[in-house]
């Protein structure tokens, strides 16, 4: 389980912007103004205590667009979404959680972090859809219209844990 030593400071939806941009910026280490996987386990695996599925699935929630990066803006999201560790301290909604990173993985071939359309066509095939509704469908969950279905994207297409905190 995740250590929670020090989020009730940075998780605080009144914290100070400047202190979570130097606590985004202490991880990103190449000054891109994003951080990359690596980056993010540090902060999950090294300093909040996570395993390597937790902090992957962590990566891929915070990535909210599926550019395989977490913007600034997408961490202050997730830091002030009062969600915590609720996805992985209670264990259904963990298990859920790694089903859907499993999932999402086995259709995400190019490892982009997100289905392009041809991607999700496989998905969208094997779950039972119809060829006639694929782009409606791919409309309907590609909510930044960015042509990819990151992985947010798809957790809350999939419905299996709440995601209001996101």
């Amino acid at each position: 389980m995740a250590k929670n030593m020090g989020a009730k400071t940075f998780f605080d939806p009144n914290a100070p912007a400047v202190v979570l941009k130097s606590l985004f910026y202490k991880y990103d280490k190449d000054g891109s103004g994003q951080l990359s996987k690596s980056e993010l386990a540090v902060l999950f695996k090294q300093d909040l205590g996570f395993n390597n599925e937790q902090a992957d699935a962590y990566a891929l929630l915070l990535d909210r667009d599926g550019n395989g990066q977490v913007s600034f803006d997408e961490f202050n999201s997730w830091l002030k979404s009062g969600e915590k560790f609720k996805n992985i301290n209670d264990k259904c909604r963990y298990h859920r959680l790694v089903k859907a990173v499993d999932l999402f993985n086995k259709y995400d071939v190019d490892k982009s972090h997100a289905l392009d359309k041809g991607e999700f066509k496989k998905l969208f095939k094997e779950v039972g859809g119809k060829p006639h509704n694929l782009d409606k469908a791919l409309k309907e969950l590609d909510k930044d219209a960015n042509g990819l279905v990151s992985f947010p994207e798809f957790l809350r297409w999939l419905n299996w844990i709440p995601l209001e905190e996101f």
